[in-house]
């Protein structure tokens, strides 16, 4: 658990550092995608006839989950940059897109969890579901609470 704690905090970091520097966006993917890899290592437990299908699926999952985070990181930088010019009817269009969004979230999701159970342990892929998710909602914390709100 220490070492969980350890990788949020070096993407905390990570964080900081990119906003005081003004670092690319292809430069933080590349250093988050790599701290990601580095803490599903140092955290999932594999075993070695486990390791190469793990990781094989991950990267799967992960070429999968790219294109949505592209539209996630657009939606995002829409929202960033107009939060203060929003007619409702783009207002409703975000939150539409949103949610669009979140749907596709799941059935990846659903898709990736199918495809781990038949070639994985259940508490293997359970553990891999619950990592990902902390590190997803940690990302989303970072990057919603420097969002400004859409103001009436």
């Amino acid at each position: 658990m220490k070492k969980i704690f350890f990788v949020l905090s070096l993407l905390i970091g990570m964080s900081i550092v990119s906003n005081a520097q003004s670092i690319d966006a292809e430069t933080i993917k590349t250093v988050i995608k790599t701290e990601k890899r580095i803490f599903f290592t140092e955290n999932m437990q594999l075993t070695l006839e486990e390791a190469p299908i793990f990781w094989e699926l991950y990267d799967k999952f992960e070429l999968d989950n790219s294109e949505l985070s592209r539209e996630k990181t657009k939606l995002f930088e829409t929202l960033i940059g107009g939060t203060d010019g929003f007619s409702d009817e783009e207002a409703s269009t975000m939150v539409s897109g949103l949610v669009a969004l979140q749907a596709k979230d799941v059935k990846l999701k659903k898709k990736h969890l199918k495809m781990m159970s038949k070639e994985l342990a259940p508490k293997t892929v359970a553990r891999f579901f619950q990592l990902n998710e902390l590190i997803n909602s940690f990302l989303k914390t970072q990057i919603l609470s420097e969002m400004p709100i859409v103001q009436k």
